[in-house]
């Protein structure tokens, strides 16, 4: 009994550790950490840091994502031409109350109002389900893929600072 409720406590806390929410503020970095890592479509340097920042255009707003040379590489912005309709299984991951799951990185507010928005640079989207933010490639499967290696969870190839 003793060794099943040090378990739970373990489990617990476990569970607690992975699933911190992640808030984005305009100056939060993400600083790769991996060997060769592609962050915008062509290889940079280790350690290169990027900035997620949000622009305003009109009501909606335009996301970038800006590298070490201070270049905006990635824009988002809404457009009513990438509808999206998650299925079934990942409205369920989505929603689960799971931070970081694989293929998933929750990137909390952000708000795309329902759409997801295709970089064809880099073949990534975002995908917004009941007032969740989630980025992922469009091939999961992939090993190669761009922010592959991010999407599959934290651990000591990615770290947050600001």
């Amino acid at each position: 009994m003793v060794r099943l409720t040090i378990f739970t406590a373990l489990a617990t806390l476990v569970v607690l550790s992975t699933t911190t929410a992640l808030t984005f503020d305009d100056d939060v970095r993400i600083r790769n950490r991996k060997e060769g890592g592609w962050l915008n479509g062509r290889d940079t340097p280790k350690f290169a840091p990027i900035v997620v920042e949000e622009k305003p255009a009109g009501a909606f707003g335009v996301w970038a994502i800006r590298d070490a040379d201070e270049e905006s590489h990635f824009f988002y912005n809404k457009g009513s031409s990438f509808p999206v309709l998650p299925t079934n299984q990942e409205r369920q991951v989505m929603t689960s109350g799971v931070r970081i799951v694989p293929s998933y990185l929750r990137l909390e507010s952000v708000d795309v109002s329902g759409y997801h928005i295709k970089d064809v640079k880099t073949s990534l989207y975002w995908t917004r389900v009941d007032n969740e933010v989630f980025l992922r490639p469009l091939d999961p499967s992939d090993d190669n893929q761009i922010w592959d290696f991010l999407l599959r969870g934290f651990d000591d190839e990615f770290a947050f600072w600001e």
